[in-house]
């Protein structure tokens, strides 16, 4: 009872929080906040001590988050040196703008050439883009606070504290801890497996539909989609041999795999069969019970007796296969239903069988070869110059009106409005990207303008609650940033209206409209940059992204048809999964900004576009999970030659609709219908268990086609 209520309780909790499988993000933001700390109270020291200007102090603040945050080198050798260049950068901007602000329109023409730099010199690396982002929000808070030469000494020891401190906690204090993310993003998918689990054993015990059920349970399947995507990029730079004995990275894969498409079959599977009424039958209802209950149970990696607790859970499938072969000698089943429970039966059986897999491993340490696989690297040197030259092109257009319109607006604070523009533009490849980002910028300026006015105004006067205050918004806006980008600008401006308050010592209404205007402003020129200058649209990026899927998919597909005519063949079908399921979300991500009301209202077709292609990525996944893997390669001349067909038929469908979504509509689709009728049939009046399996496995790469065929009429394609 006690350790029911126990898990009841987590559960409502992590329901209630936002996902962050390894807390990564969760250590990230706390490294940040404890770096503008720690930067910022050591300057403040100094300016009660030794009469430092007390602004260097946020200076020193904002180069300690710009260092850890821009920094994202794949070595650690390579962050260290990209740290000690962002500081440079930093010291060097400031100087310089400084020196030049007392030459008109120096700025002006600094800012700009900053600004083309930046996204200029980004196609040779993010480090480079960095390097000059960094420089264009010195030079801002240099012309924010109108620095003198004679001043600059403390603002450089503030950038030096600032980056030593970023410098300290990144590669000593604070360290990225892989293993320990490795562990962390293991047991949050066990813990979610588990709450997702709990909801499937509700639903079978109660026949009767729960509409909120299913929603959480759809909910829930996303959420662990994303937990074993964020494994399976963990393996890539950690070896779970060194935390779990014995395991290596594809075995991991596997298990991780195999318990994600269980739970999405069982999703599936229960919701059918309370439609068909099949839970009305109270022995198949208790075994699926039992079969959930003990998977749920089995404790994979958290417990030495893997193997001892996969007997319940293999004892149970056994049962429930009896009970079927009994019902269906007496007739007593539907074939509707009867291919429902044995998806269950089947992927149950993937799932078992990797976990004892993992199991045995760990208990006697088995060492095993890795292969490496090189990837393909397509060279898209030409393009990215084209992007990154456009990019800057808009950049200093948009980057000039700003300045323009600053000095009309806000003549004090003439910079304010191309502060906005430049970060609307940042991170943006495409004009709807441009526009969702401005929007959400603007939202959260105008709701985080209010709060941080109304807490400036309550905590004027008190500088250590404006300074507790300030790192908590800095936490804040880290740690949800990866779930909106408007919630992080709510904090950011939160923070800002706390900042002026503190550095210029008071704050007054006029000045957070006159904010907010700018913000408004300089969005909307960075938008209309995007959208008239070298305008890149949203659905082109979402077609570079299909396509790379749709490459991706041919890869699986082809080597999955392989598989069973090369008896020699040996393919990755695992890591090709995960890296199909990456492309995915790829697409998803690309087509956000079409996917709001205003583009559904203009009837645009992008739903459907993306319903087929996640149609598609579901029936790529279940072909390996519902495939029987440990079959021997046994030829089946009956199948040879239309498997052969079936191969080139697929593969001459994906590459005709990569060339469809481009524009080159012309080519002709082909249906394999009438070879699944042919299939189909073969197995007639036979006893060949090897032929049945093959039929059985092939039902997925009959729905991808099908699925293809569905995707090339939207685009006017012809079907033969």
């Amino acid at each position: 009872m006690k350790k029911t209520m126990h898990r009841s309780l987590l559960h409502s909790l992590i329901r209630v929080t936002p996902a962050d499988p390894g807390r990564s993000r969760l250590h990230q933001a706390l490294r940040i906040t404890i770096s503008v700390l720690s930067s910022s109270l050591t300057m403040l020291i100094f300016a009660f001590t030794l009469g430092a200007s007390f602004p260097a102090s946020i200076l020193a603040g904002v180069v300690s988050l710009l260092t850890l945050f821009l920094v994202n080198d794949d070595t650690e050798k390579k962050q260290k040196f990209s740290t000690l260049i962002l500081v440079v950068s930093s010291a060097v901007a400031l100087t310089v703008s400084t020196s030049l602000s007392v030459i008109p329109f120096a700025i002006d023409f600094l800012f700009l050439i900053v600004i083309f730099l930046a996204y200029y010199l980004q196609q040779f690396g993010f480090r480079y883009f960095a390097m000059f982002t960094v420089a264009f929000l010195s030079t801002y808070f240099s012309t924010l606070l109108q620095l003198k030469i004679e001043d600059i000494g403390w603002y450089l020891l503030g950038i030096i504290i600032g980056g030593g401190y970023s410098y300290v906690y990144r590669f000593y204090l604070i360290k990225n801890r892989p293993k320990v993310e490795l562990i962390n993003s293991v047991r949050s998918f066990h813990t979610q497996t588990n709450m997702t689990l709990d909801l499937v054993l509700e639903a079978i015990a109660n026949p009767t539909t729960n509409q909120s059920v299913p929603s959480q349970l759809r909910k829930d399947i996303k959420k662990i989609n994303s937990y074993s995507q964020v494994i399976s990029s963990s393996l890539n730079n950690t070896e779970p041999e060194e935390i779990w004995p014995g395991i290596d990275a594809e075995q991991l894969r596997f298990y991780i795999f195999d318990a994600e498409m269980l739970i999405q079959s069982l999703y599936y599977v229960v919701d059918r069969l309370k439609d068909l009424h099949v839970l009305q039958h109270t022995n198949i209802r208790v075994l699926l019970y039992k079969v959930v209950e003990s998977i749920r149970d089995a404790e994979v990696l958290r417990t030495h007796d893997v193997v001892g607790n996969l007997k319940k859970t293999e004892s149970v499938i056994s049962e429930l296969s009896s009970m079927i072969k009994a019902m269906q000698k007496n007739h007593e089943v539907d074939k509707d239903w009867l291919w429902l429970i044995r998806r269950i039966e089947a992927i149950s059986n993937h799932l078992v069988e990797s976990s004892r897999q993992l199991g045995k491993r760990r208990d006697v340490n088995l060492e095993s070869v890795k292969e490496v696989q090189a990837d393909e690297v397509a060279d898209n040197t030409s393009e990215d110059a084209r992007l990154a030259k456009n990019k800057a092109l808009q950049a200093i257009v948009a980057g000039s009106v700003a300045i323009v319109v600053g000095y009309f607006l806000s003549p004090t604070h003439q910079y304010w409005v191309l502060l906005s523009t430049f970060i609307v533009l940042l991170g943006t490849d495409t004009v709807g990207m441009t526009f969702q980002k401005a929007t959400e910028r603007s939202i959260g300026t105008i709701f985080g303008a209010i709060a941080g006015f109304g807490i400036a105004l309550s905590l004027s006067g008190q500088p250590v609650f404006e300074l507790i205050t300030l790192f908590c918004c800095v936490f804040l806006a880290f740690y949800l940033m990866p779930i909106s980008y408007g919630i992080m600008m709510f904090w950011m401006t939160t923070l800002i209206a706390i900042m002026y308050d503190f550095i210029m010592g008071g704050i007054t209404s006029e000045l957070i409209m006159s904010r907010v205007i700018d913000t408004l402003v300089g969005a909307a020129i960075g938008s209309l940059a995007a959208a008239i200058i070298y305008p890149r649209k949203t659905k082109e990026k979402v077609a570079v992204a299909a396509t790379e899927f749709f490459v991706k998919l041919r890869t699986y597909v082809s080597d999955y048809l392989h598989s069973y005519t090369e008896t020699n063949s040996h393919h990755q079908f695992i890591n090709m999964a995960f890296e199909l399921d990456e492309k995915y979300q790829n697409v998803l991500n690309d087509a956000k900004p079409l996917r709001n009301k205003v583009s559904i209202m203009q009837k645009s077709n992008i739903e459907q576009w993306i319903t087929v292609v996640t149609a598609i990525n579901y029936y790529a996944k279940h072909l390996l999970a519902s495939s029987n893997r440990n079959r021997a390669i046994l030829s089946v001349p009956e199948l040879e030659e239309e498997l052969k067909k079936t191969y080139h038929i697929i593969n001459y469908n994906i590459e005709a609709l990569s060339k469809g979504i481009h524009g080159n509509t012309k080519t002709v689709m082909y249906s394999l219908d009438s070879i699944r009728d042919k299939v189909e049939k073969l197995d007639a009046g036979k006893d060949n268990k090897e032929l049945k399996g093959r039929i059985n496995d092939l039902y997925y790469v009959w729905k991808i086609n099908e699925s293809l065929l569905l995707l090339s009429k939207s685009f006017g394609m012809r079907e033969k």
